[in-house]
């Protein structure tokens, strides 16, 4: 991964550790809306597929 990618996503609070829940995918290559933490935000196709994510428990944190 590109090193400002990197930084660009532990600022936005993608760190390793952190609990990412997919909201909405766009059409075709159309970005990803994420929740991370209290933070949502949207995330360009390119960028990712560049985050590895391994699978947790599906039950909510705060029902």
């Amino acid at each position: 991964m590109e090193p400002g990618l990197g930084h660009r996503l532990e600022a936005l609070g993608i760190k390793p550790g952190q609990q990412v829940k997919v909201l909405r995918r766009g059409w075709w290559s159309g970005p990803i809306h994420l929740r991370v933490g209290m933070t949502e935000l949207m995330l360009r196709r390119v960028d990712a597929a560049r985050v590895v994510v391994l699978a947790g428990d599906p039950s909510p944190v705060n029902p």
